[in-house]
């Protein structure tokens, strides 16, 4: 009976090896991929609960406006004080 036709094993276990590590390799990309994603819905989440909690904060600020006035509270305290005047910007001119 003749021998089969056959690699040499050096060549063999080379091949095996870069299967084994291919088949890692997309493994690790498609756990990535689901790993994105997941950062991606929570990185949306806390955008979505930054703004809200912003839109508490002014409304809350304008609750008080409307019975202080333009004041500056101290977060610690809760002492306020009137709020500084601002004042409109200097204009320039601009001559190109």
């Amino acid at each position: 009976m003749a021998d089969a036709n056959k690699i040499t094993a050096e060549e063999l276990k080379a091949v095996q090896d870069l299967v084994t590590a291919s088949r890692q390799a997309e493994a690790n990309f498609f756990k990535m991929s689901i790993t994105l994603k997941e950062t991606q819905r929570a990185h949306e989440e806390a955008f979505n609960q930054m703004n809200q909690m912003a839109g508490e904060l002014q409304g809350q600020m304008n609750d008080l406006k409307e019975v202080y006035g333009d004041i500056v509270v101290n977060l610690e305290t809760g002492e306020y004080e009137d709020a500084p005047a601002q004042e409109a910007p200097a204009m320039e001119v601009v001559e190109d």
